[in-house]
Parts: structure tokens; sequence; C-alpha cells
């Protein structure tokens, strides 16, 4: 779909375990839970819930294979609201002009990220409510 103001995701999220303790931002503890959207111009935005960054950290992603293609961004951090159901809503066209700042014109996935590679711990996370909200109205169900 066109990426153009207004366009939203929406998601519900319960995080019942981090998978690690420490900042995610390094090669050796980059284990993490979160939803991203993959543009058209090859970058990926990825929102998820930090053990130790603040909110609104953002970072491009510390492995070499990714490091020119996906940016992170924290959203929640630390063990407040673990266990919780938590509502999400990101508007699709601000966070990409504002992290990215790519040539993207569309949105072309949603997926799901899990890591625990690095530091092999045990994350634990439901996803709900997964949805794209187009701005002249229309909902298009994700998950």
């Amino acid at each position: 779909m066109p990426l153009e103001a207004g366009l939203r995701l929406d998601w519900r999220w319960r995080v019942d375990r981090l998978p690690a303790d420490l900042r995610e931002d390094s090669l050796p503890s980059h284990d993490y839970l979160s939803l991203a959207v993959e543009f058209d111009d090859g970058q990926d935005l990825t929102w998820y819930w930090s053990a130790a960054l603040p909110v609104g950290t953002v970072y491009r992603c510390p492995l070499p294979t990714w490091r020119h293609k996906e940016t992170h961004l924290v959203v929640r951090s630390g063990s407040a609201g673990l266990g919780q159901w938590q509502q999400e809503s990101r508007d699709l066209e601000a966070d990409y002009r504002r992290y990215v700042g790519g040539s993207a014109r569309s949105v072309v996935r949603v997926w799901l990220i899990a890591n625990s590679l690095f530091l092999r711990g045990h994350g634990q996370c439901e996803y709900a409510g997964i949805a794209i909200h187009l701005p002249g109205g229309g909902r298009i169900a994700v998950l």
C-alpha cells in the first residue's frame, strides 16, 4: 500500500518475558521481540520492547548483513507492563521519514521478529489486532 500521511500501524502485544536483560544495540546482545515493516526501498523499521534502552532510542541494526537495511525503534522499555496487554499505534509515514529517511513509496510487508540467537535466552510474547489503517478510512487486518 502507498506510504502516505496518515497510514497507521496498530497492534496489541503481551510480552511476558524479554529474551535478554541487556541493551540490544550491540552484536553480542541483539536479542529482542518486535513487529517490523518492510518498505519498497528494501528498508525495514522495527518497533520493539527493550530490556534496558530508553523509549525513543533509535539505531541501525548491529548485524553486519542488516546494518544497511534495518532500523530499530524502542517503544517500550524495562519490566513495567510485562505480562499485561499493551496497545500500540504508529504513524508509518512519519516514523519512516523521521527515523529511516529513505526513498520508499510503499509498504510491502509486515512481519514479526523473535531473536535469542546471541545470549540464548527465552522470550515470550503474544500479538493480536495487528492492522494497517488507511488514511482515507479502511482497515487491513494483518493478524
